[in-house]
């Protein structure tokens, strides 16, 4: 079922119920109305009856009949009886007539007992006169009442068989205007495939839950759509990447074959092949590095790290691949409690995103001066790396994470641009963020930013 007749088929089981108990509820009280009037006219007959019977100098039998037939229209079937004392339950029994429990405690008590038995009502009515205590009995058939009733019953049930049929068909409208935007933009969806991920879904006018619908698939969109250009720049850039080094070793390797060569022009060739095979090699490593780095890292391998040692520990590294470079690291603004520098992580890995952010840094700025400085908030660790290097031009800066970009200023470094996008991974895995900010020919300054361990 969906979800358009799901919202009608509720809101007319609803419906239709609350109508049916609003019925159910006026026939009680329409019922109990009428019952209650008519009970009131046996007992006023009952009384106008016992006055004609037992007071006949006041007002005799003939007197009550006129009264009766000229101002009292006659009851259906009605019948009085007169009793000198509470009646023999044999004498009713045998006219078919089954009397309450507390019958004869009403009685006693002077009350007037009534009660229905089918489709008569009955009323025993207690009357006094001249110290003396008598019974009326008074009966008759509610037949007005009862063809009033059952009309009421009629015109009921077709009004709940209306309302019902008009509130399914209202359901369907309404449930049309709700569904319809959402069958729109599940239509719209279906259309959009790999071929055209420039297609967006039309914004809504108003706001509410469709308008953010939209807005949250349209989000969507832009991110696949930026996800699978990223990825087709990725393998564009590193089919050409693999290939320069292939077509290099392969070149040299057919003209060293080509024909006999002396000893120094075979140790030429193969200087070109290994020198192109490191590169590979280089290459490779980092995208296995990528790659291994996934999106989550296993609990084993997480611990308590401080950074102020780990800093320490990338700086030995940089020194010993890079003798020449001039690193300063600055500790002035470290928090008396450790805790305030201490993270959860992974090291190997947070070493060498650390690393490959100092590296770019020393690299870029011809090994100049790097400042390396830690300083912690109340909620994150704080790592800066600055340069006064070549800088990143302002609007390439946006595509420094993306695998392969290298900035167009950047053409005479060797580099693959592999190590940023490996570091801005590890950093997101450790719930910590990387920004960078440069001015072109000015320098750079990256900013990792990394939770407290609670």
């Amino acid at each position: 079922m969906n979800i358009r007749n799901k919202i009608t088929t509720l809101f007319t089981l609803l419906t239709g119920v609350i109508i049916l108990m609003l019925s159910v509820f006026i026939y009680h009280f329409s019922k109990r109305s009428i019952d209650r009037e008519f009970f009131h006219r046996l007992t006023v007959r009952g009384g106008i009856a016992a006055q004609a019977h037992y007071e006949e100098g006041i007002l005799g039998p003939d007197v009550y009949n006129e009264i009766r037939q000229k101002h009292l229209q006659r009851l259906p079937d009605e019948k009085e009886y007169f009793f000198d004392k509470i009646p023999d339950s044999l004498f009713l029994t045998s006219h078919h007539i089954t009397l309450p429990p507390d019958f004869e405690e009403q009685l006693n008590a002077g009350k007037t007992v009534q009660f229905i038995r089918g489709l008569t009502y009955y009323s025993f009515i207690p009357y006094k006169y001249s110290g003396k205590r008598y019974i009326v009995m008074m009966s008759a058939r509610n037949d007005y009442g009862e063809e009033g009733l059952r009309d009421m019953r009629q015109n009921l049930v077709l009004g709940i068989i209306l309302a019902v049929i008009i509130v399914f068909v209202v359901g369907m409208l309404f449930s049309a205007e709700i569904v319809n935007p959402i069958s729109n933009i599940i239509q719209r969806v279906k259309r959009i495939s790999v071929t055209n991920l420039d297609m967006r879904l039309p914004e809504q006018p108003s706001k509410g839950e469709i308008s953010d619908l939209t807005q949250t698939f349209n989000d969507m969109l832009d991110r696949l759509e930026t996800s699978f250009e990223t990825q087709r720049n990725f393998v564009n850039k590193l089919s050409h990447e693999l290939r320069t080094p292939l077509t290099a070793i392969l070149g040299e390797a057919e003209l060293a074959l080509s024909k006999e060569r002396d000893p120094q022009e075979y140790r030429a060739a193969l200087s070109v092949i290994a020198r192109e095979a490191d590169q590979l090699h280089h290459l490779t490593t980092s995208l296995l590095e990528l790659a291994q780095a996934g999106n989550s890292v296993k609990e084993e391998f997480m611990g308590s790290i401080r950074l102020d040692e780990l800093i320490l520990s990338v700086k030995k590294l940089v020194d010993f691949t890079d003798p020449g470079n001039h690193i300063r690291i600055n500790f002035e603004s470290l928090p008396e409690d450790i805790e305030y520098i201490t993270i959860y992580g992974n090291q190997n890995l947070l070493k060498l995103a650390i690393t490959n952010v100092v590296q770019n840094a020393c690299k870029y700025s011809n090994n100049g001066k790097v400042t390396i400085s830690l300083h912690a908030s109340e909620s994150q660790c704080i790592v800066v790396v600055e340069d006064r290097g070549i800088g990143i031009p302002e609007k390439e800066l946006r595509y420094i994470f993306d695998p392969f970009f290298r900035a167009s200023n950047t053409s005479a470094y060797k580099g693959y641009g592999v190590g940023l996008p490996l570091a801005q991974k590890i950093i997101r895995i450790h719930r910590g963020e990387i920004r960078f900010t440069s001015m072109e020919g000015a320098g750079t300054r990256a900013e990792m930013r990394f939770p407290i361990r609670s």
